[in-house]
């Protein structure tokens, strides 16, 4: 094995040289969904919260402290497609979701048990244990109504000796092909699907439930308002006032699995202790050769969202401007994460990013780069880059054929490239350029991007739906994250999403069944940008490894540096072993 010491300063060096961007080589990472369609977890629990007592939702009167149900209720879980329930379906192909199989399921305590949507086979009570298994069947292949499931938990009795009707506890319903003691979290196809392009990082602003989470202010969000593992689910809980989504741990434990970078959206009514306990958990946890990209709130400046309100009544209440208060804020983010990571760790391991609309280049961003300048010192000193999201749109109007939904996504793309005489002055170019006055180390960024149609819109539908599954959309793609990003010196750009369902309200995912990430041109076109896919080489792979373990190799990106006056390609390959413990970065010339 080669001298780790000496491994460890020449990362430190390759890291510090300069940097030219190659044209056409683009850096992509991807926003994660909760749930993907298709499934995130093994257990359906996790990424579901749907219970009902006589069809009327559960509330906080009907709860333990982890959200189990303490009377009779019926959980609830729907992978039907978009609008299934009302009559009809958006998607042309009606494409399901194939939920058949056998689950294999347990709780704690006892119930009579009846489903709709599948089959309770097997059950069958150990007093010893409190608990109760069995096993539910869902029959295929799918049809009408397919994947609309409903277990109904009646005469609950939670511990021996409560009164009927007390409850449940800790139900898990595995996927098939998992038994109840699997160690795993999260589905094989879902990895499967992150493993199958080399990300550079993982956005987790909808894993984590970003939106809709922020009270009114001058309310707070608290540490132990966060969800955590020992909570019913891990999707938003509003009988416990858990309006987040998954816990940072398992935010962690995706990014150490994965071997990537990961961006995190804090909320912008957390308080500090949570901020620093974020942080101090982020730092503890997350394998050290890994970045942290951090980011305030979600879209502060669009006002759709809770969390627009809430800077604006925060800015008012501090007599700043609403721009000026998330500049303020992510600066604060930026301070704390530092003081968590330790000395030199800003803009090398913590990585701020201030985001905002991608028109708002002149009205929100110089600014905000301005005020804090002026009140905190140069931004290039603690943020690393600024960001606007960058879609492209599909025209929804009546009439076009896929063709020309196509062509006219294909002028939207090129139109957003450089706007230098234009009033706003803000496409991608001139983020580039701004990123640039300022000294930002890290440039420019996407926080999301990819095709957009209006959302709602049920105009021409079935023709939007169909060119998002044509093989020109992945030209589309990769004409959005090269000549409209990589080409123009973008860093890092963050596609939305990793898979959706295709309906009304958007096609974003670069797939509809995670399962099958192949059916369509996007998945494989996001691949073909982002230089192939991350690899688990088997034991011998590599000769200088003596050790008797697999490898994972993450290969990263072909790289031009400087050295003594001349260019020289680098390609870069991070080793780890099975436990997901960082061996080296190699560093390979041409």
């Amino acid at each position: 094995m080669q001298n780790p010491t000496l491994l460890r300063h020449c990362r430190k060096i390759f890291r510090l040289l300069p940097l030219i961007v190659i044209p056409g080589f683009a850096q992509i990472g991807i926003n994660i969904n909760l749930a993907e369609r298709g499934g995130t977890f093994i257990d359906l629990v996790r990424e579901s919260y749907r219970w009902n007592i006589n069809g009327t939702a559960i509330t906080s009167a009907n709860v333990d402290a982890q959200g189990w149900p303490t009377a009779d209720a019926d959980f609830i879980y729907d992978a039907r497609p978009v609008a299934e329930w009302a009559g009809q379906i958006d998607d042309p192909e009606k494409y399901r979701i194939d939920m058949s199989g056998t689950y294999k399921c347990a709780f704690t305590g006892r119930a009579t048990l009846s489903a709709s949507g599948g089959r309770i086979v097997n059950q069958t009570y150990v007093d010893s244990d409190n608990r109760t298994t069995f096993d539910l069947v869902i029959d295929g292949p799918p049809g009408p109504g397919h994947g609309f499931l409903i277990l109904k938990f009646s005469n609950t009795v939670r511990t021996p000796g409560a009164q009927a009707g007390s409850g449940i506890r800790n139900l898990k319903i595995h996927r098939p092909g998992y038994p109840l003691d699997h160690p795993d979290v999260f589905a094989a196809p879902f990895i499967q699907a992150l493993l199958g392009i080399n990300f550079e990082a993982i956005r987790f602003m909808p894993f984590s439930g970003a939106n809709d989470v922020d009270p009114v202010y001058p309310k707070v969000t608290h540490w132990n308002q966060r969800k955590t593992l020992a909570d019913a689910s891990q999707a938003r809980m509003e009988p416990l006032d858990k309006l987040d989504g998954a816990s940072w741990e398992l935010v962690i434990a995706l990014g150490n699995r994965l071997h990537k970078d990961i961006w995190i959206n804090v909320p912008v009514s957390a308080t500090e202790d949570y901020i620093r306990q974020l942080a101090a958990l982020i730092r503890d946890g997350l394998e050290p050769a890994l970045n942290v990209y951090v980011e305030s709130g979600n879209e502060v400046w669009n006002n759709i969202f809770p969390q627009h309100a809430y800077n604006l009544a925060q800015a008012a209440a501090l007599g700043i401007g609403e721009h000026e208060n998330h500049a303020r804020r992510t600066a604060q983010l930026a301070d704390l994460f530092g003081q968590a990571f330790g000395p030199g760790s800003l803009n090398t391991r913590v990585r701020a990013i201030l985001c905002s609309h991608a028109p708002m280049l002149k009205w929100w961003v110089e600014p905000m780069l301005t005020y804090l300048d002026k009140n905190r010192g140069k931004p290039s000193g603690y943020l690393y880059g600024i960001s606007s999201q960058a879609y492209f749109s599909i025209a929804p109007d009546a009439g076009l054929s896929i063709p020309e939904i196509l062509s006219r996504a294909r002028a939207n793309i090129l139109g957003q490239i450089d706007e230098s005489g234009g009033v706003n002055q803000a496409s991608r170019l001139q983020w580039v350029q701004k990123a640039a006055q300022w000294n930002l180390p890290g440039g420019y960024f996407i926080y999301e991007g990819g095709s957009h149609p209006i959302l709602g819109s049920q105009a021409n539908l079935g023709n939007t739906i169909m060119a998002e599954r044509d093989p020109e959309m992945g030209v589309l793609l990769k004409l959005n994250y090269t000549e409209g990003f990589t080409d123009v010196g973008g860093k890092l750009a963050m596609h939305f999403l990793l898979s959706s369902a295709y309906t009304r309200y958007g096609c974003f995912g670069l797939t509809d069944d995670i399962g099958k990430p192949e059916r369509n041109s996007k998945y494989a076109a996001m691949r073909d940008l982002a230089g192939g896919s991350t690899t688990v080489l088997p034991p011998g792979s590599r000769a200088s490894d003596t050790r008797n373990h697999n490898l994972y190799r993450n290969s990263r990106k072909p790289e031009v540096r400087i050295r003594n006056g001349a260019a020289h390609r680098v390609y870069q390959s991070d080793w780890y072993d099975l436990k997901g413990a960082f061996l080296e970065r190699e560093a390979m010339p041409e």
